[in-house]
This record gives structure tokens, C-alpha cells and sequence, in this order.
């Protein structure tokens, strides 16, 4: 039996908050190695007879870390794998709200996958005619409210296997944990997406990793 969570609500308000305070956010420690950056990897093709030599050592990448004492705006401006992300996340203006107090939950985007998908977008995915389409896709991708997996199974049992939540676009998704392997499911549309891995704790959130774009 899997935990089903519907994520929505009224969105978000576009008005700019503060920065985080880091004089009242409490030292940690505490730090997570994230995904590899598998997109530069990819790019490695071995040399061909009579062509200077390639080596896969150049491409291999040192993983990134997430900081449970920084915000969701520094460790992703830290993970490689999300680096297109990171940049639609400043282009779509929603950067101030990852260095706010929050707390926020992002299901960021790998490289790969918003590269297969702004592709198909007539011109380049960062013109100003694409500016309204960026800012919903990205705004999908947060959730107002740090969702944590204990805070995901204490919502789900108090309320009968069922919480409601709100992401930036006002819109309803289905978060199901899958009982058989601890993962997480979105479900929106008939379509089921898996989140990679666990969650990174953030200062002002939760920062986890999703290797498809959600319809938006």
C-alpha cells in the first residue's frame, strides 16, 4: 500500500521576499554528496585512430555537496547535474524565493531531462517569448512548505492517507511513497514519475531530484 499525497493550492505570492537571515539559521555539520554530474560524463567520445587522445578522465567531475545549513538557491548553484535548472530557476525570477526564509520543497530538474524538453520550444528556451512558459514550468517544480519524508508519512496517517500542499502554480499533484522501496512517486495526468533519490535537507527546505519535467 503506498502513501498518496495530493500536492496544490492557491500558488504563490509574486511578491519578493527577504533573504534568508544566516545570523538565526543554526550550524550544521551535516552534508550529502549529490547525484554525479552524468551529462558532462556522457559527453566523453574515445578517440578514433589517427585523432589526438581522449581520455574519460577528463570528463569525470567531482560530485557536489549539499550543505544542510545553506539554502536551496546555494546548493543548487553548487550541483552541476542541475545547472541548466539552476539557470532557469534565475531566468523565470524565482531565485529570490530560494534564498528566502521559506521553507520551500524543489524537485529540481537534471540537466538531461529539461534539455530533452525546452528543445522542442521554438527559438531559445530563454527569449523573452518563452519567459511565461519558463516561469510555469519552473514554479511547478516547488512546493510551498518543507516536505520531508517523516513529514510526508505524519501529514499522510492524520489525514487519512491524504494532505494538500500548494506548489508555485497553484496546481495539484499525486505524491505516492512506495511502500516496496521507500521511493517517492509524483502522479499527475495518468503519468508516474520517480524522485532520484532521498531528499537534501536545505536551511530553508528540502531540495530532491526528478529526472523528467512535470506537466505544467
Amino acid at each position: 500500500m503506498g502513501i498518496v499525497l495530493l500536492l496544490g493550492g492557491g500558488g504563490c505570492s509574486h511578491q519578493s521576499p527577504d533573504r534568508q537571515d544566516m545570523y538565526f539559521t543554526r550550524p550544521s555539520g551535516y552534508s550529502e554528496v549529490m547525484p554525479r554530474a552524468k551529462s558532462i560524463e556522457r559527453e566523453f567520445v574515445p578517440s578514433k585512430d589517427g585523432e589526438s587522445p581522449n581520455s574519460p578522465v577528463a570528463y569525470h567531475v567531482t560530485p557536489s555537496v549539499s550543505y544542510e545549513d545553506r539554502t536551496l538557491d546555494e546548493n543548487l548553484a553548487s550541483s552541476l547535474e542541475n545547472a541548466d535548472y539552476y539557470r532557469a530557476v534565475k531566468r523565470a525570477g524565482w531565485q529570490r524565493w530560494l534564498q528566502a526564509e521559506g521553507p520551500y520543497t524543489v524537485l529540481a530538474i537534471s540537466d538531461d531531462a529539461l534539455e530533452a524538453h525546452v528543445k522542442e520550444w521554438p527559438g531559445r528556451w530563454d527569449a523573452p517569448e518563452n519567459h511565461a512558459r519558463l516561469v510555469r514550468l519552473i514554479g511547478q517544480t516547488i512546493l510551498v512548505g518543507k516536505w520531508d519524508l517523516p513529514t510526508l508519512i505524519k501529514q499522510a496517517r492524520r489525514h487519512n492517507g491524504v494532505v494538500t500542499v500548494t506548489t508555485f502554480n497553484g496546481t495539484h499533484l499525486a505524491l505516492q511513497l512506495l511502500s516496496s522501496s521507500g521511493d517517492i512517486a509524483l502522479q499527475d495526468e495518468g503519468h508516474e514519475f520517480h524522485v532520484m533519490g532521498k531528499g537534501f535537507p536545505q536551511s530553508n527546505g528540502m531540495l530532491y531530484m526528478i529526472d523528467t519535467v512535470l506537466p505544467y
